[in-house]
């Protein structure tokens, strides 16, 4: 007569919980999205020699004869395509830092620490003062060229090409090293060129301060693609991260995916960086995030990580874009110095709480 009486008191105690987690979930969405509109507004119209407001974007569609003010040709010419960059460059670093700690198993892994920003970073820079792979014209193909040599120089050093299983610190360790072999390329290249060599400093610290409409097109189409795509892969990472064997008894194609998820960190950094620099931190912070929100309200379904990792990183990229303008107002810092202020106390604050939880 106790073990009735037991289930259901605890059936009926476990109700409320399972009720108001669907509603806590929506709030958490409604409440992220909500920032990240605070942020998109704060992004068009603070921090400004000119007194900008939204309504300024109304009196252009409202206008008959098309003509602007100034005011309004400002936040559609300079702000507004700013704010759009931070939100696509955001979503797609958080997400390529996602898909390559759950390839690799590994927490610490991102596409900064393992030295595939500083790869693509390196091939942009050295372009653009005339060495390196001046024939490809277009940026995003330079920095994709860097993303896949920087690969493979970490893959290689670590030892994937030998077949044997790679130590998560083998792994950071070689992308620390090509990391640091790379930016220093850089760094010597751009010493014997002073008179270029300023502007592409000022890009290598992670800026999107001169961002116009001609970037967008493309930095959109192939995000909206490539992270489409990611997240159509999202329900089998959850096999992935129980080990090859157990996802291979599953019938899940290890090397067809782990190649999937390479091309996709490659993509979604090389497009990152050629439109916005290299920006660190995004990636190694926000997956972490994301799962630590997702453990309060709801299951750990990679279906549900991914997007909201998009949505944590275009909220870190937005406000730290606003931060940037607003340290040294009215001058600008480079927005992957503020990322790098933001990620280092909240990656320090993760680990710590994760190692006193263990």
């Amino acid at each position: 007569m106790v073990e009735p009486q037991l289930s259901c008191s605890s059936s009926i105690s476990l109700k409320p919980h399972i009720a108001k987690r669907p509603i806590i979930r929506a709030l958490l969405w409604c409440g992220l999205l909500v920032i990240l509109l605070i942020g998109c507004w704060q992004g068009l119209t603070a921090y400004s020699k000119f007194a900008l407001s939204l309504t300024d974007l109304l009196s252009l569609l409202t206008q008959q004869n098309g003509q602007a003010s100034l005011t309004a040709q400002l936040l559609i010419e300079i702000r507004l395509p700013r704010v759009l960059v931070a939100i696509i460059v955001g979503a797609n670093l958080a997400v390529a830092g996602l898909l390559m700690q759950v390839m690799t198993r590994n927490s610490l892994a991102s596409p900064a620490v393992l030295g595939i920003n500083a790869g693509a970073a390196c091939v942009v820079a050295l372009s653009s003062i005339g060495l390196g792979f001046t024939f490809l014209t277009s940026t995003f193909l330079q920095a994709m060229v860097g993303a896949v040599l920087s690969c493979a120089l970490v893959a290689g050093l670590a030892g994937y090409f030998s077949g044997r299983p790679v130590h998560p610190v083998r792994l950071i360790l070689s992308g620390v090293a090509i990391n640091a072999l790379l930016v220093g390329l850089t760094r010597a290249a751009l010493i014997t060129t002073d008179e270029q060599a300023y502007g592409v400093l000022y890009w290598l610290a992670g800026s999107i301060a001169n961002t116009r409409w001609e970037s967008i097109p493309m930095l959109a189409a192939i995000s909206l693609l490539t992270l489409g795509y990611g997240w159509w892969l999202s329900p089998k990472l959850n096999v992935l991260v129980l080990g090859d064997d157990v996802a291979s008894s599953l019938g899940v194609n290890l090397r067809a995916l782990q190649w999937s998820c390479g091309a996709l960190i490659t993509i979604l950094t090389a497009i990152s960086v050629a439109v916005a620099g290299p920006i660190a931190f995004v990636g190694l912070i926000i997956p972490h995030v994301a799962k630590r929100l997702l453990k309060q309200v709801s299951n750990m379904a990679y279906e549900q990580i991914l997007p909201l990792s998009m949505l944590l990183g275009s909220i870190l990229m937005v406000w730290a874009d606003v931060l940037s303008r607003a340290v040294a107002y009215p001058a600008e810092t480079p927005v992957g110095l503020l990322t790098a202020l933001i990620g280092t106390p909240v990656f320090i604050a993760l680990a710590c709480r994760r190692r006193l939880d263990s």
